[in-house]
């Protein structure tokens, strides 16, 4: 079963076989398949995410895809670990594209009921899943907010993928994606909104947006309380005019002079950066 179940994953979600299988019109189906061979049977995956016990709901093929990447599918395991590690008891962290929660509750177990959690969604479904996600781990350190996260405030085009679930505010360059109106704002004006505290760490994952992002944090970043960006790049997905050179270049002009990267089998790479003095990930390389 365990074979079956892995050809269904491979075949449903590998972007290197994925292009062929939609031509034929069986993305879905396998999808589907893996999904009803692997899905717990009550509806809710007991998993642990760099060995902390949480629980998700897993309702669609989609995000059992994303919440499985805990155990390590993806590349995602290097980085909640590094996360896991980098944060203590009582700290602030920013959880932007949070999604149905798998960053979210990590980061607020670690910090703790003395810590907070800013997760950012602005996907209504994927919003509402994340707020039931957190009660079913019984979390209470998480402040939610509906919104896309930029480089200006107002209102904008999220464009979610029907084929694998993700969702990005490069419009365009998101193959099958249906449109929905979002609030869009920057990071710093939110934090200075709703009076919240500088984050020490930032989490952000936005399918091609991360420049805008970052760039929307940067007097967030340059403040020396913090420390540590971790994000998640998508070079196909970057506007025409963001070159992942300025993504580097902005976060060494804010302070973060120890930059690592880790590459990821579907060409997009994961990125950490912290400054003098904080924790470095480890067997990373630049």
């Amino acid at each position: 079963m365990s074979v079956i179940l892995n050809s269904l994953k491979r075949l449903s979600y590998r972007p290197e076989v994925l292009k062929p299988i939609q031509k034929l019109g069986l993305s879905s189906v396998l999808r589907r398949a893996y999904f009803h061979f692997a899905k717990p049977s009550s509806g809710i995956l007991e998993t642990e995410i760099v060995g902390v016990p949480a629980r998700f709901y897993a309702r669609t093929p989609e995000e059992l895809r994303i919440l499985e990447s805990a155990g390590g599918a993806g590349g995602e395991q290097r980085v909640l670990s590094t996360l896991a590690r980098f944060l203590k008891p009582g700290d602030v962290a920013v959880d932007v594209g949070a999604n149905v929660g798998l960053y979210t509750v990590l980061l607020a177990r670690t910090v703790g009921s003395q810590g907070l959690v800013i997760a950012c969604e602005p996907g209504g479904r994927n919003f509402e899943h994340l707020g039931e996600n957190l009660k079913l781990n019984g979390l209470t350190n998480v402040r939610l907010f509906r919104k896309a996260l930029g480089n200006t405030s107002g209102q904008a085009k999220l464009y979610a993928s029907t084929v694998i679930g993700n969702s990005s505010l490069a419009s365009g360059k998101n193959g099958n994606a249906v449109a929905e109106d979002v609030e869009l704002i920057e990071g710093d004006r939110l934090i200075a909104q709703e009076n919240l505290p500088v984050p020490r760490a930032l989490k952000i994952d936005v399918e091609g947006f991360e420049y805008a992002v970052l760039k929307g944090f940067e007097r967030t970043l340059r403040d020396q309380a913090c420390q540590f960006v971790a994000c998640e790049v998508h070079p196909s997905l970057l506007p025409e005019n963001v070159e992942i050179s300025m993504i580097l270049r902005l976060l060494e002009i804010c302070g973060f002079n120890n930059i690592q990267t880790y590459a990821r089998w579907d060409k997009t790479f994961h990125l950490v950066a912290t400054k003098n003095g904080s924790l470095m990930p480890l067997n990373s390389k630049r």
